[in-house]
């Protein structure tokens, strides 16, 4: 019989209640399942909802076209994972990808008429699921909401100067 190896060293928690990044993944995976039942029944993913919405939402902001790469800095997701899930919508004809009336290597963006339904049925659905979801915190929620958007303010900063760092180390060898 193998002996049972006990770790020597510090590991990262002893008690994954108190591992703040252990917290946030376990929200962020209920999170996700809970948008996948109330989803689903739409046709729609998760990812696929946000972008459409986030789509919508600066059509309405911005007077100007709206980019893939802009959708993908707005919303601090991957461009290519960005580009990849709106090329499946333009397959569904909820948006039009079409390039840039400045720059051709760039995608402008349009909601279709389809899309804009899409996102019309799916918003209720998506809402009530929030609320349901967050209910346990709905006092402190704005709070929470504050200091949340701070973490996700420090860490683009951190990212974005880490990958600009580690581009010109590596343009630099």
């Amino acid at each position: 019989m193998k002996k049972r190896l006990v770790p020597t060293f510090e590991l990262a928690f002893e008690d994954p209640s108190e591992c703040s990044g252990f917290l946030v993944w376990q929200i962020t995976n209920l999170w996700q399942r809970r948008m996948k039942i109330v989803l689903d029944p739409i046709g729609l993913t998760h990812v696929q909802f946000l972008l459409l919405n986030a789509l919508a939402t600066m059509n309405k902001t911005i007077d100007k076209p709206i980019t893939q790469m802009m959708l993908a800095n707005n919303t601090n997701c991957d461009k290519m994972m960005v580009s990849k899930v709106l090329r499946l919508l333009e397959e569904r004809k909820y948006i039009i990808r079409k390039a840039h009336h400045l720059d051709t290597r760039s995608r402008s963006l349009l909601l279709t008429t389809k899309g804009m339904e899409l996102i019309e049925k799916a918003t209720p659905v998506f809402i009530k699921a929030e609320e349901d979801f967050f209910k346990s915190i709905k006092s402190k929620q704005k709070s929470m909401d504050k200091k949340f958007k701070k973490i996700i303010k420090t860490n683009r900063k951190a990212l974005k100067n880490s990958l600009e760092s580690n581009s010109s180390e590596s343009e630099s060898e």
